[in-house]
C-alpha cells in the first residue's frame, strides 16, 4: 500500500471515466493531473484536479506531462497497440497503470464477437457470467474490440511495472457521449406511453456505472499489480427492468409491449441493449483480490446521471450532446414506425 501522497496522471480524464476516476483518486489522498485534447476545465468545477493539455498520440506530449517519480498512470483513452507502446516508452516514470480496456474483447468457440454480430446467429454466446479468462479476440486491426485485445497483450507482455487491465462494460454517467439510457428517458420526456422491446425484455447487456469503475480503479491504484478485471455493476438489470427503474425516477407509467423474437420492424425496438443472449461480468476476481464493493447500485448511481442529461439537453439537440449514441444505425425515436407496429399487431 501506497503511505505518502501519491501521485496520479489520468489521460483522458474530461470524460464521463475520467472525471469520476479523478475525483475517487482526490478523495483519497491521490494529487491527481488529468489530461484532456481540448479546452481545459474551469478548475473551479473539478477541484483538487490540475488540468494539462494532452496530444494523446504524441510520445513527447506525454512524456512532458507525466513526470518522473509518477507512482500511477491511468489511461481511459487507450485504444491501440500504438498507445500501449506509448505508455511504454514512460519506462521507469511511473510506479504502475491501470488501463480501461473492454468487454467487448472476449470471443466464444465460434470466434464470434459483439464487434461482427449482425443478428442471433451471429452474436456470442458466452457464459453467464464471463469470468476474465474466457478466451479474447485474436490481436488485429479489424475493429475496436481486436485493436483492444491487441493492446492489453502488448502491455501484459511487455509492461515493466505492474498494470491493471479494466475491462467495464456498458458505462453510464454524468458527462457521457453515449447515455444508452437516453433511449428510455427521452420517450418519457416525449409523453411516450408505450415501449417496444425485442427478446421479451430480457435482454441484460452489463451496466458499468462511472462511480463503481472509479471505485475498482482507485482500489487497483492501491493494490498495483499484474492483472485482468471485469467492471460491472453487481446484479445488472434487464432491459425491461431499466425502462421500469427510469419509469419510477421520472414518476411516469410505460407499458412494455414485449415481441417475441428480434426486433419486428425497421425501427422498431431496436434499443441499445438488444441482445439475443445475456452479457454479464463475472465480479469475483476483482472482490477476492482487491476486496471490491461497488459504490452504488444501477439504480442509485443512475438517478445522478438522469439528471445531468435532463439538464444537458434541455433546449438542445440530444445528438450534440450525446453524439457517440446518436451515431447508432438506424433511428432510435421513430415513433410513426412505432405507431404503425403496435396499430398493426392489433389489427
Amino acid at each position: 500500500m501506497l503511505t505518502s501522497m501519491p501521485t496520479a496522471v489520468i489521460i483522458g480524464g474530461r470524460g464521463q471515466s475520467g472525471q469520476a476516476i479523478g475525483q475517487r483518486l482526490v478523495a483519497e489522498g491521490w494529487a491527481v493531473t488529468a489530461t484532456t485534447s481540448g479546452p481545459l476545465p474551469d478548475p473551479a468545477a473539478t477541484p483538487g484536479i490540475r488540468w494539462a493539455a494532452l496530444a494523446r498520440d504524441q510520445v513527447s506530449s506525454l512524456t512532458g506531462v507525466v513526470k518522473p517519480g509518477t507512482d500511477l498512470v491511468v489511461d481511459v483513452v487507450a485504444f491501440t497497440p500504438a498507445h500501449a507502446e506509448q505508455l511504454l516508452a514512460l519506462g521507469d516514470r511511473i510506479g504502475a497503470a491501470v488501463v480501461l480496456s473492454t468487454m467487448s474483447v472476449y470471443t466464444d468457440p465460434e470466434g464470434r464477437s459483439l464487434d461482427e454480430a449482425t443478428d442471433e446467429a451471429s452474436f456470442p454466446a458466452w457464459p453467464v457470467p464471463v469470468p476474465e479468462d474466457w478466451p479474447a479476440l485474436p490481436s488485429a486491426d479489424d475493429n475496436y474490440s481486436t485493436r483492444k485485445a491487441a493492446l492489453e497483450r502488448v502491455l501484459r507482455d511487455r509492461a515493466p511495472w505492474p498494470v491493471t487491465i479494466v475491462r467495464p462494460g456498458a458505462i453510464h454517467g454524468p458527462y457521457s457521449r453515449h447515455l444508452r439510457e437516453w433511449y428510455f428517458i427521452k420517450r418519457v420526456l416525449d409523453g411516450r406511453r408505450k415501449v417496444i422491446l425485442p427478446f421479451d425484455g430480457a435482454s441484460v447487456f452489463q451496466p458499468t456505472a462511472t462511480v463503481n469503475l472509479a471505485e475498482l480503479v482507485t482500489l487497483a491504484a492501491g493494490q498495483p499489480g499484474h492483472r485482468t478485471l471485469n467492471c460491472g455493476d453487481l446484479d445488472p438489470p434487464s432491459v425491461a427492468q431499466i425502462s421500469a427503474i427510469i419509469d419510477g425516477l421520472m414518476n411516469w407509467s410505460t407499458e412494455r409491449v414485449l415481441v417475441a423474437g428480434p426486433v419486428p420492424a425497421p425501427n422498431v425496438g431496436d434499443h441499445p441493449w438488444c441482445v439475443p443472449r445475456p452479457v454479464v461480468a463475472d465480479m469475483r476476481r476483482a472482490q477476492a483480490e482487491l476486496g471490491y464493493r461497488e459504490a452504488a447500485g444501477y439504480a442509485d448511481a443512475l438517478a445522478g446521471t438522469l439528471a445531468w442529461v435532463v439538464e444537458a439537453c434541455s433546449g438542445r439537440d440530444w445528438r450534440e450532446v450525446l453524439p457517440q449514441l446518436a451515431g447508432y444505425p438506424g433511428e432510435l425515436f421513430d415513433y410513426g414506425a412505432e405507431d404503425a407496429y403496435l396499430a398493426g399487431s392489433r389489427a
